[in-house]
């Protein structure tokens, strides 16, 4: 209700000072009363008014609008002369009666208007952006008694009684106001706590002087009373400060030792109070006590009373408290530097307009360019930073590729997603036809590609060092004893050379890839340390201290092999699909029959290879089907293909199929590791498998008639185990079983064949072996 009736009050008061503003003209001439009682010009605010009414200092005023001079509100009150439509004076014995006619508007009617605009428009946005804070609302009681202030200067100079008394009553309790804010924020922010009481008391004079300017409402002649609450006011807002560096002082001796974020805060607050208040006390308001006239008007200097509210304001918005060092640094050094600018534009001023300008018009014009171009200096900065985009368009759009690659790359999980989510933009950011990233080992080259490039022509100019600078682009990101890591880029596709700011874009995302790739390759090491200490446990009661090790390897394979599975599913096998629809489509429209069979025939097979891919990533039908007939759906698959026949047995299925789903998983994946040694190493003609349960175990029998292996040449053997390869061999396998408490022997010599034989107990219900 408080709130609402404020914000009504505010309205009205607007309308009303509005009104008055722009229905009467401001002439400014001020009166002096002298001990006959005769009312006598003393002075004039606009020396125009003077020249133009014809009148001089020290004319008695015989009439105000034909009446007595001392029957008119604002000469009996204010010793002023305004909304008046005419004067008569008397000059050497002879009446001259004068018609005020209306003039422009003058320059501080807008002037005001502005900071009223400024000091609210700031109070609501801190309410609304700081609610919760008890020291924010008394800020932002500051800024809107200063814009109540500034809102009641015009109707003021008019001779308004409600604006005069609002002045007087809001200049004296506005340092009050600003002392409370300071001693509830202190206490937020430092936890300290200061003194309040002495503020209810002056709170209560601030209501009785306020109580006591009714009288200004009556038609009591208050001349005299006002020329001395003129006075008492300025004594009270500079009593006001007084109370404020008192208060600081105090705080930075008593807890500058206890509390170091103290000195950063007393640093801005002296910094802000000098700059906000020694202009309007050092210019106006003492120079006003002591020659009864400011150095400068003190509608201009109160503008810079703002300045200490807003830099709290922007500190605490900003969350940059305690960076005053910082913020002060800036400030200090965007207004020297604005200085040299703003003095050559009042030189010029000075020179052009000789005539006109004076030395008050300067000071005053000097003050705020140096303000204004301050304030667009510092904040250069962001603007610069806002406009990127219509300034410097390539330099915004390589940006946002560099946070989006930047971001990107925190999810990078294997060396094979860097394509998709690093490349794919690299490639389209620098309108390149092509870019690839290229692992190379001692011994071997991995690289993945996006766009249109040859990676083998790549690779093999790697291994020979003949990359072709004219067509490629070649960028180290990485290089140590054990392998180096290289960018290639093509040509863009304007046939033009990378420019030096692409390739400074282009470093700075090789020096976040540099990171990833490092963190992948150790990955990748560190899982296959992992798998060979697993598969090189020495006997099945040492191994049971590594499950929890073992498990959690195969989760991930499984995992992973998962996610592969369905990115093939749902991204190449679907294209491929509606590739073939739209080929039987051209079918249906005769065109080029032949070669849309032949293309169509092409991506059958491409589209069987995948599955056959899928199948062996995640071996969906073990859930439906079973063990036993997947395996021997494997084989049936296999028939024709392989250069060795294969003969598939089983004895008890029954208790075969009734095994945990882990379990099948895991004798299915051995069985694939078998299946692809046979086929790419064992040179046989011969291969026969084996499931059997017997007694309480089950039984996986391997042999063929191939070219068999050394056991003491494979321990030596080190091509298993590179970064490179992915896969683990026979270790792989011995880990498998060793997970799952079970045993392998492996009997083979060369030219004799293999033969390989796993025992895994069977659970129980509860869990146990059998």
């Amino acid at each position: 209700m408080f709130k609402l009736l404020l914000l009504f009050s505010l309205i009205g008061m607007q309308v009303w000072f509005l009104f008055l503003t722009f229905h009467y003209s401001y002439y400014g001439i001020q009166l002096q009363r002298n001990e006959q009682f005769e009312w006598r010009i003393s002075s004039f605010q606009f020396e125009n008014t003077r020249i133009n009414l014809g009148l001089q200092l020290g004319d008695k005023i015989i009439r105000v609008n034909d009446k007595d001079p001392n029957e008119d509100m604002t000469v009996r009150k204010w010793a002023t002369i305004e909304q008046a439509n005419s004067i008569t004076i008397s000059r050497n014995n002879q009446e001259i009666r004068i018609t005020l006619s209306d003039k422009v508007q003058p320059a501080f009617d807008y002037i005001s208007l502005f900071g009223e605009i400024l000091s609210i428009c700031i109070s609501f946005l801190i309410y609304l952006k700081i609610p919760n804070s008890k020291s924010a609302r008394f800020l932002s009681l500051v800024f809107l008694i200063t814009g109540v202030i500034f809102m009641c200067i015009p109707p003021s100079a008019r001779g308004d009684s409600l604006s005069k008394v609002l002045i007087s009553d809001l200049v004296t309790i506005v340092p009050l106001v600003f002392l409370h804010f300071l001693i509830l924020f202190f206490k937020e922010k430092s936890a300290i706590q200061l003194p309040t009481k002495f503020l209810t008391y002056l709170y209560g004079i601030m209501l009785l002087t306020f109580i006591g300017r009714f009288i200004y409402f009556s038609s009591l002649d208050t001349y005299d009373l006002y020329n001395l609450d003129y006075f008492c006011v300025l004594l009270f807002f500079l009593f006001g400060l007084l109370l404020n560096v008192i208060m600081f002082i105090h705080v930075f001796f008593k807890y500058r030792r206890e509390n170091s974020s103290i000195q950063a805060i007393i640093k801005l607050v002296w910094f802000a109070l000098f700059i906000s208040a020694a202009p309007l006390a050092f210019l106006s308001f003492i120079p006003i006590l002591v020659r009864d006239k400011p150095l400068v008007e003190p509608l201009y200097t109160g503008f810079f009373m703002l300045f200490f509210p807003i830099s709290f304001s922007y500190m605490i918005v900003t969350k940059q408290l305690y960076d005053i060092n910082i913020l002060l640094r800036r400030i200090l050094y965007t207004t020297l530097i604005s200085m040299v600018p703003s003095a050559i534009i009042i030189v010029l001023i000075a020179f052009i307009f000789n005539t006109e300008a004076n030395f008050q018009t300067l000071l005053f014009s000097f003050l705020f360019i140096l303000t204004i171009i301050s304030f667009l200096l510092y904040l250069l900065e962001y603007f610069v930073t806002k406009l990127d985009v219509i300034m410097f368009p390539r330099k915004y759009y390589l940006q946002l590729a560099l946070k989006k690659i930047a971001r990107n790359l925190r999810t990078i999980k294997s060396f094979r997603e860097l394509k998709d989510i690093i490349l794919v933009d690299i490639v389209s950011t620098l309108n390149v036809y092509g870019g690839a990233i290229v692992f190379q080992y001692q011994n071997s080259i991995e690289s993945i590609g996006e766009g249109d490039l040859d990676l083998e022509e790549i690779e093999q100019c790697l291994r020979d060092g003949q990359l072709d600078d004219s067509t490629y682009s070649v960028f180290e990101i990485n290089q140590n004893e054990e392998y180096a890591c290289y960018l290639v880029t093509t040509r863009k596709k304007t046939n033009t050379l990378l420019s030096l700011e692409e390739r400074q874009w282009l470093n700075l995302i090789i020096s976040y890839l540099a990171v990833s790739l490092e963190n992948i390759y150790l990955i990748r090491k560190l899982t296959m340390k992992l798998h060979e200490l697993a598969s090189q446990i020495p006997n099945e009661q040492a191994g049971q201290d590594f499950v929890w090790l073992r498990k959690s390897l195969f989760e991930l394979q499984e995992q992973e092999r998962y996610r592969i599975a369905a990115d093939l599913h749902d991204t190449t096998m679907q294209d491929i699909l509606l590739i073939r629809r739209k080929l039987i489509s051209y079918i249906e429209h005769n065109e080029d029959r032949q070669q849309v069979l032949q293309a169509i025939k092409h991506l059958d097979l491409v589209n069987e290879s995948l599955r056959q891919s899928c199948f062996e990533l995640n071996p969906h039908l073990l859930q439906n089907i079973g063990l036993i007939q997947t395996i021997q759906a494997t084989v049936d698959l296999d028939i024709g293909l392989n250069e060795y026949e294969t003969h598939f047995h089983v004895e008890g299925s029954t208790v075969i199929e009734s095994m945990d789903m882990e379990i099948k998983k895991h004798i299915f994946r051995i069985f694939q590791e078998l299946m692809h040694n046979a086929k790419k190493h064992s040179k046989a003609s011969k291969v026969t498998i084996k499931l059997a349960v017997i007694e309480s175990y089950l039984c996986l029998f391997y042999k063929d008639n191939g070219v068999g292996l050394d056991p003491q040449a494979l321990a030596k053997d080190k091509r298993l185990r590179t970064i490179a390869n992915s896969g683990f061999g026979l270790e792989q396998m011995k880990s498998r079983v060793l997970h799952l408490n079970g045993h392998l022997e492996l009997q083979s010599n060369k030219g004799s064949g293999v033969e390989l034989t796993i025992r895994i107990p069977i659970p129980n219900q509860e869990g146990s072996a059998v």
